[in-house]
Parts: structure tokens; sequence; C-alpha cells
């Protein structure tokens, strides 16, 4: 092993939060500050902290320059109303969609039809002709037992 290579090992290093809370660890640091603790992080707390998320976007503006606030504002006021069209437009669609199956089903039950559906199954009539009763019994094996 190289000699002088490895940094000190401090045994009685000092940790501080934020928050006050301090404890000793070991560490190459001799004082190590942080902003967080198991005494104040909200995983560990259980209480909720609110962010102040509001003027994030005024913030990233003004930060490389892209405008001003009412430019941002205006922007956004834009986007809101570009995806209300857009989802108003899908809603009409659906409703076009849905009126053109009703009118589908109502003309083919004036012709007599049955009506068009994806989802209707027929029944297979059973082989030998025997129909099952309500208490699952046969017509057959009923005659049989009188």
């Amino acid at each position: 092993m190289k000699t002088e290579i490895h940094p000190d090992y401090h045994v009685d290093a000092q940790v501080t939060c934020a928050c006050g809370n301090t404890w000793t660890t070991g560490s190459t640091s001799a004082e190590i500050r942080v902003e967080l603790c198991s005494q104040c992080h909200p995983f560990y707390t259980g209480e909720q902290r609110i962010v102040d998320t509001e003027g994030r976007v005024e913030r990233l503006m003004r930060r490389f320059n892209l405008g001003s606030a009412e430019e941002a504002a205006r922007l956004a006021e834009e986007t809101a109303a570009r995806s209300a069209a857009a989802e108003a437009e899908a809603e009409a669609a659906a409703e076009a969609e849905r009126e053109a199956a009703r009118a589908a089903t109502q003309a083919s039950m004036l012709a007599g039809e049955a009506p068009p559906s994806a989802n209707v199954e027929e029944e297979e009539p059973e082989a030998d002709g025997a129909k099952d009763s309500e208490d699952g019994d046969s017509d057959e094996a009923k005659a049989d037992a009188d």
C-alpha cells in the first residue's frame, strides 16, 4: 500500500443540518453541513411541505432571456386555448360517431333486421336437439324420469 496518498480520516466529524440537528460520525471531512436530515425530511417526518411552484415559467424566461413575463403568460393562454379546442373537437367527433351508430341501429330495426353489433354472439343449437331447462336437466331426462 502506498503511503501518504490516503486522506485523513476523522473519527469524530461533526454533521450539522440546516434545521439545527447535529450528530457525530466518521468522515474524511472534519465538518459536514447538510440541508436535510432524518429529523426534518418530509419522508421521515410524514409532513407535507408545500413547494412554491408558481412563477417557474417566468423564472425560466428571465434566466435564459427568452422574453418577458407577459409574453410567457400570453403563450400559456394560447396553449390552453389550443388544447381546449382540440379537446372540444375530439368530443364532437366522438358524439358524431355515437349518433351515427344510433342511426344505423334504428334503421336496421325499422327494416326488421337484427341491430348491427360487434359483440353479439349467436347461440349454437345443441347437437342432439335436447334443450336444457332452467334447473339444468334436459327435457328428455325429465320425460325419462316420469
